[in-house]
């Protein structure tokens, strides 16, 4: 690690310090070097032999450079890491001037060291509990299977039977050209979250890092339910107005305590974050404890998954003004069979409305007084555009 970040400290030690600065490997290479001595890159510094061995830091004479390899006059000291040497620095100049700056420059060493190490374990464990959750939301439910996905949540500290709610969060803008390509576990959204949901058994992790969407599996603690969620849900949409100017919305899953359930609680709280849905309410927040007939259309999905249910209303998706007859047939009952109030919300005359009546059954077959077999045309139109 101390190679990546080698010519970084030496370039900020030497402009804190001005005078030259190297840095060398356990092994007494020079690593890192200030522009002036880049050249000495590769070389052997064996005044480092000795400090590395010792722990102890050296001043080094003009006597001493003599008998030195790749030594200049100055002061030679370690770079500590977790009680391990990892390292070593070396200032050039007269030995009595540059050890008063001997100690700044070690404590920068260690503090970036640190900092680095410290960002590459942050990244690692971020990546593995991608590779976790992206495991579980596509798990099929093999029993063999599932202990695997067990083991590698405990072995990332995690207890996958605990409960947990489920929580899709998405910007509302679409992330710009020059954001794209950045840490998504740097952002203003994550740190939002992360300032919520900070028990050590909450999972945060990007699920797509093109429209910023974060899921997170909150963990329920005795004292909570799903509405103490979604008072954290809230104060993460607040922080990120009122301090960045950025507006989320999000979707609240049921709540899952097993692998099956997690992977089903992250798709109903993906359908939640359909556009359609949220536009049935003014909520930028909406749990699935809030929409009862769309939830049980969202079941409806599931189980007619792969039974290609289009088939039922194939005829109507076909034809060339489908949009118009299933914006038709939804809004009819949605306003709950008023034949005034559909006019209004489709924004047409009364004889337009009838006419397009009289069409639906001419062509169709459709009699849209039918409750019985108007209410399944709607349901399986609704489970059609959840599905796609």
């Amino acid at each position: 690690m101390l190679k990546y970040v080698a010519e970084e400290i030496a370039s900020v030690a030497t402009n804190i310090t001005g005078y030259a600065i190297i840095i060398t490997d356990d092994k007494g290479i020079v690593i890192g070097a200030d522009s002036e001595n880049i050249q000495r890159l590769g070389e052997l510094h064996e005044a480092s032999l000795e400090v590395i061995s010792t722990g102890r830091q050296k001043k080094h004479t003009e006597e001493d450079c003599k008998r030195l390899q790749g030594t200049y006059p100055g002061i030679t000291m370690p770079i500590e890491i977790r009680g391990e040497i990892v390292g070593t620095i070396g200032i050039k100049g007269d030995s009595t001037e540059v050890e008063r700056y001997g100690m700044l420059v070690k404590m920068i060493a260690e503090i970036m060291l640190k900092d680095r190490i410290e960002a590459e374990l942050a990244h690692i464990k971020h990546a593995n509990l991608q590779m976790l959750v992206t495991t579980i939301i596509t798990s099929d439910g093999n029993e063999i299977s599932e202990a695997t996905i067990d083991n590698q949540g405990k072995l990332l500290g995690y207890n996958l039977t605990l409960e947990r709610v489920p929580i899709l969060i998405s910007r509302k803008e679409a992330v710009k050209g020059n954001e794209a390509g950045k840490d998504m576990y740097s952002t203003d959204i994550f740190k939002a979250i992360k300032r919520q949901f900070s028990n050590r058994q909450d999972i945060i992790v990007i699920i797509d890092a093109s429209v910023e969407r974060y899921l997170v599996f909150a963990t329920l603690d005795t004292a909570q339910d799903i509405n103490a969620v979604a008072e954290k849900c809230k104060a993460v949409q607040t922080d990120l107005k009122e301090n960045y100017d950025t507006s989320v919305y999000i979707g609240i899953g049921r709540p899952c305590d097993s692998i099956e359930s997690m992977k089903d609680g992250y798709k109903r709280a993906e359908m939640l974050l359909n556009s359609s849905l949220l536009g049935l309410t003014d909520k930028t927040i909406v749990k699935i404890t809030d929409i009862p007939l769309e939830r049980m259309i969202m079941e409806a999905a599931e189980y007619y998954e792969g039974k290609n249910l289009e088939n039922r209303i194939k005829n109507i998706l076909l034809d060339k003004n489908a949009a118009m007859y299933t914006d038709l047939i939804t809004c009819w009952c949605e306003s709950m069979f008023n034949f005034a109030e559909t006019a209004r919300r489709l924004d047409i005359h009364k004889n337009t409305l009838t006419y397009r009546f009289e069409k639906l059954k001419e062509n169709y077959g459709v009699d849209l007084h039918d409750f019985s077999s108007t209410m399944a045309i709607y349901l399986c139109i609704k489970i059609t555009r959840l599905n796609k």
